[in-house]
């Protein structure tokens, strides 16, 4: 390793330490403050390793926990947009390529052009590995909002009809995935957590 690229490295990791500071809508268990958005990403690999015995067919495991670890890194320009914030979402993609290009500028070449490739498979959805990685992105705020009672949920009002239309077509990929989701939406309700209109 040459020292530039070690001055590189260094200074993107510490870059990405920023992750920590950007708050998403979601409450932590304890509902005393927001989960950040390394939280979520780790969580993210996580739900990945847990449920990779499930998955038909299976994905690449690495190739698969690279695309949740790194996918909202440019959330360290762009900030995190709501999933049901329909104004936010207008201007998201345009905000997070601009910081997509800042942030993987800092990288070496090599790495550079495997974090734009990775994002942007991330972005477009159309692998295996790109589809679960999508799917858990939209699980786990889901098992997130059960954990601390519905908080973000009840704050903006999310009912059954809108969790179905903004993240139903995500889980019709994968049997595992589907069957999570279903049993998710159905204990938030059992929890009424949810309401059904």
């Amino acid at each position: 390793m040459t020292d530039k690229r070690f001055r590189k490295l260094i200074a993107f990791l510490k870059e990405i330490e920023k992750l920590k500071l950007v708050e998403r809508r979601v409450k932590v268990s304890s509902r005393k403050r927001f989960e950040n958005t390394a939280e979520h990403s780790w969580d993210l690999a996580m739900w990945v390793w847990v449920l990779f015995n499930d998955f038909r067919p299976k994905p690449n495991l690495l190739k698969t926990i690279k695309l949740v670890l790194m996918h909202d890194l440019v959330e360290i320009y762009a900030g995190d947009t709501f999933f049901f914030d329909r104004v936010g979402h207008k201007s998201k993609n345009h905000r997070e390529e601009k910081a997509a290009k800042k942030l993987f500028a800092k990288l070496p070449p090599d790495l550079k052009k495997e974090f734009e490739k990775l994002w942007r498979e991330f972005e477009e959805g159309k692998t295996r590995e790109s589809k679960i990685a999508r799917s858990v992105d939209k699980l786990q705020p889901m098992l997130q909002n059960i954990i601390s009672g519905g908080y973000s949920w009840e704050k903006h009002k999310i009912t059954e009809a809108d969790i179905h239309k903004y993240k139903l077509d995500y889980m019709v990929h994968d049997k595992a995935i589907l069957k999570v989701y279903q049993k998710l939406i159905k204990s938030a309700k059992q929890l009424k957590l949810i309401s059904v209109h």
